[in-house]
């Protein structure tokens, strides 16, 4: 790298840094206002989801307000509550508790209490000897939201990769709302990197790289998402990690991403259309095409014994058709070992990278809930929610089909005063429709690279517009993060191969120039004429603008001045034709 190249790269990590640090501090100030001391949108759910699988597993949480620790004593109905309330109340003013932070929900049977911390392990030990165990038990922490059943939910509509985020920040930082928003903070930040690091691969282009930067670190749905503790900041980041693992052709880190992002939300998994055609496209060249069908069909069988298994064990199907599947898939291994031997590797690999790998990823974040509930109970959470999201939920003023993501029709909003949004950048989305019809252009230029963000970004629309099509038409438009990693890297690699750059590096050569001018700094002045004398084809002096005058009138020295017109005026001011 010679001395030009090393000034292209600090420039270009200064911008980067400058980008992704300014999103970063936005972020964190926004999430840490003292405003937000509270739920946000949907934090109501995954968080409160989060503290019950934590009280499950036996974990005791920390929330810490002016010395005091928060504790949600919660009774087995609410006749319990009735009885006993007055015992808990009792025992606040025994131990000096905060009257006045004291909350008494009215939609599920429990209270609200701030203990000093010196207290807090004589009080649990005077409400353990005061009421009888199966009428009452304690959670540590935040306060609940005040919502029927909240006691009790678990979010098993949704994976769970998300809320294994946020109850490891509830572990290390305390349940508090700044410590369950840090995970999706930081996420985003890797996520703008994973950006830039996916343009460059793609385009080898700095530029390229910092425009699809631009686009992330502002866009307004990736900000809103990031500072509230929901699960879509994460579909977005593991997301973006498989495509950025696609792009490099680490197909096997690949399929694992797949199932983190499926594992995140369903909808992370949308993209995997485009992995499992690249993966036949990679296998093609090597095997004839009736041992690619057959270790199609191999692959496929495999995959729907395991679905076949996992809804008998959630009691939705009959075990015959596990065992059909199951007999036609040994049929099909053993004809497949005898008339493509040599074809086995091959057969492995591709079931490997194409269904293990990518279970495998969605799996490993479930345990945590798997221990909780147990496998089939959380089978049967997990296979029923499908219904779920194939639903209609009724009437919401904040409904947003797919479709009117691309111009932010109907933005949800998770807050107010202060206000977070969850707005699409319709410059963003509406591009991506435009770069469809320069997709050959660009395919050319930059390679089958250019086309995995161009494929995971439409394939994830299109089955947007599937779910919604099958009957789940309560849509919001938050459900778009998933689309902006993508969208943000086509923006940058096509916006740099359609757009004309010689003009913007002609003017900010120029502008070099004229401030080498006035600050007397010969490199500068050198530099600029050097390389606009290139970029114009001349060989003596450099066509620009004199500075500070207008740009009608021109520099006197080593410029070239305009050509003479042939055009003359007379009387009137009407032009004369030459000739």
């Amino acid at each position: 790298m010679g001395r030009t190249g090393k000034i292209k790269f600090v420039v270009f990590l200064v911008l980067a840094i400058g980008m992704m640090g300014a999103s970063l501090w936005y972020a964190y100030g926004t999430a840490s206002r003292a405003d937000l001391v509270d739920y946000v949108g949907d934090e109501v759910w995954y968080v409160s989801a989060s503290r019950n699988v934590l009280h499950r597993l036996g974990f005791q949480l920390h929330y810490v307000h002016n010395g005091y620790e928060g504790v949600n004593v919660i009774f087995k109905d609410n006749e319990a509550k009735l009885r006993y309330q007055y015992v808990v109340e009792g025992a606040m003013l025994k131990f000096n508790g905060n009257f006045s932070s004291k909350v008494n929900y009215q939609k599920f049977p429990a209270m609200y209490l701030e203990i000093p911390q010196k207290n807090l392990g004589d009080f649990l030990a005077y409400l353990e000897e005061k009421i009888p165990q199966d009428n009452f038990y304690v959670v540590t922490g935040f306060r609940y939201p005040d919502a029927e059943g909240i006691q009790n939910y678990l979010n098993t509509e949704h994976p769970f990769l998300g809320k294994d985020f946020i109850m490891l920040a509830m572990i290390l930082g305390g349940d508090r709302p700044i410590a369950w928003r840090i995970p999706g903070i930081i996420l985003y930040g890797l996520l703008q990197l994973l950006v830039l690091l996916t343009a460059y691969r793609i385009t080898r282009s700095y530029t390229a790289s910092l425009i699809a930067l631009f686009f992330a670190a502002i866009d307004p749905l990736l900000q809103a998402t990031a500072v509230t503790a929901m699960l879509d900041i994460y579909v977005a980041f593991f997301v973006a990690l498989f495509v950025f693992l696609l792009v490099y052709s680490w197909d096997m880190g690949a399929g694992f991403s797949a199932g983190l992002a499926g594992a995140s939300k369903v909808s992370g998994a949308f993209g995997y259309p485009i992995f499992f055609l690249k993966l036949v496209r990679d296998l093609a060249p090597g095997v004839d095409w009736k041992k690619l069908a057959r270790i199609i069909i191999v692959t496929a069988l495999i995959g729907g014994t395991i679905v076949a298994y996992a809804e008998y064990r959630a009691a939705y199907w009959d075990k015959s058709y596990f065992l059909v599947l199951l007999v036609l898939t040994a049929v099909a291994l053993a004809e497949f070992s005898y008339s493509s031997r040599d074809a086995v590797r091959d057969l492995a690999y591709f079931f490997t990278v194409a269904v293990f790998l990518p279970l495998l990823g969605f799996l490993i974040p479930e345990i945590p809930i798997i221990k909780v509930q147990g496998l089939d109970p959380w089978l049967r959470d997990f296979l029923g929610s499908f219904k779920w999201h194939l639903s209609y939920k009724g009437e919401n003023p904040w409904t947003s089909p797919f479709w009117e993501w691309f111009y932010n029709a109907n933005p949800f909003h998770f807050h107010f005063n202060p206000d977070i949004v969850a707005s699409t950048n319709p410059t963003l989305m509406l591009f991506t429709v435009v770069a469809v019809f320069a997709v050959p252009y660009v395919w050319r230029r930059r390679g089958e690279g250019a086309l995995i963000p161009f494929g995971v970004f439409w394939s994830t629309v299109l089955l947007f517009a599937l779910q919604y099509a099958m009957g789940g038409k309560t849509q919001f438009s938050f459900y778009a993060t998933a689309l902006v990693p993508e969208a943000t890297v086509i923006m940058g690699v096509f916006l740099y191969d359609l757009v004309k750059w010689e003009a913007f590096e002609e003017s900010l050569l120029t502008y070099l120039l004229w401030l080498g001018r006035v600050l007397k700094v010969k490199r500068f002045v050198e530099y600029a004429e050097n390389n606009l004398r290139k970029s114009q084809k001349i060989l003596g002096g450099v066509h620009v603008p004199s500075f500070p005058f207008p740009p009608t009138i021109w520099a006197r020295e080593g410029v070239r001045k305009p050509k003479k017109t042939s055009i003359r005026t007379r009387e009137g001011g009407l032009p004369r034709k030459s000739g």
